[in-house]
């Protein structure tokens, strides 16, 4: 008997836990044969994941008294049908304005902005640094397997900063769908559960003036961000830290992924500063 190709809407249903018995098996048997499946799954329930964040605290909250008196004909719901007009109005202005903020994100992001880089990296941290159950899709325990996928992915020689010696050990890594520019992601966590995340992306932008690599700064609603770019690669780390911290962290990640041709800077101690007699370091902007 010939089978069955594996649509999306199998995938989709496989993600959700909807899918029929009798074509579960067929679905992860295909998984088993295409790592290409497993990753579109993963991205299933990342979007998932990330809609249940965005609307479960909306869905949760009561309903106002004023909608359950229209909807039971009681006094005041009148009222509110005579002012569904104006209402639709206004909602189809926001809708308008949201449309067009985020449509406006999406072009700068395409054009490889490093801000929009940085806020993406923000949101991207705080999305999967809360999630306590699985916030990477490969653990620390399989950090040759993804050093490989990141690499394949990307097209890029990927490489996992070693972060144990600030007192941050490696959590994991997961890929992130972005526009266009798949983003690899690893995280670091320490004995206080402060989690970072160090996110790259391949980007056709160069350094700074002159090709010369800095550092930028950014505090997204609440998580700071230094951002940079290197040889055609444009990096995010993010966290709970303060400036001076998350700086020195930023910089021994530099060292580590620096090219052989650029000296690598000396670690500093868990929560100290970056030594004066450190080598050669991008410059700090913002």
């Amino acid at each position: 008997m010939t089978s069955v190709p594996i649509s999306d809407d199998d995938l989709m249903a496989y993600a959700d836990g909807q899918l029929a018995h009798e074509r579960r098996e067929a679905v992860e048997q295909a998984l088993a044969r295409d790592p290409a499946l497993g990753v579109r799954v993963a991205s299933i329930r990342e979007q998932n994941a990330a809609l249940r964040d965005a609307f479960d605290p909306w869905l949760a909250e009561a309903i106002p008294p004023r909608l359950i008196a229209a909807a039971e004909g009681r006094a005041g719901g009148g009222r509110l049908l005579r002012t569904w007009p104006a209402l639709a109005a206004a909602a189809t202005l926001v809708l308008g304005i949201a449309v067009g903020w985020f449509g406006r994100d999406a072009m700068l992001e395409r054009s490889g902005t490093p801000t929009t880089f940085a806020r993406q990296a923000a949101l991207t941290h705080v999305l999967y640094a809360a999630d306590q159950r699985r916030p990477v899709e490969v653990w620390a325990n399989e950090e040759a397997g993804l050093v490989r996928w990141l690499t394949r992915r990307l097209s890029y020689d990927a490489h996992v900063p070693d972060l144990n010696p600030l007192g941050f050990a490696l959590v994991g890594g997961r890929l992130v769908a972005g526009n266009e520019k798949p983003t690899a992601l690893v995280m670091y966590e320490n004995a206080e559960k402060q989690r970072l995340t160090l996110q790259w992306r391949v980007t056709n932008e160069q350094g700074g003036e002159s090709g010369e690599t800095s550092f930028r700064y950014s505090l997204e609603n609440g998580v700071g961000v230094f951002y940079w770019i290197e040889d055609q690669c444009a990096y995010a780390l993010s966290g709970p830290l303060d400036r001076a911290q998350l700086l020195a962290v930023a910089r021994v990640v530099y060292g580590q992924l620096a090219t052989p041709s650029k000296p690598a800077p000396a670690a500093p101690p868990p929560g100290g500063s970056v030594p004066k007699t450190a080598p050669e370091q991008p410059r700090v902007q913002g």
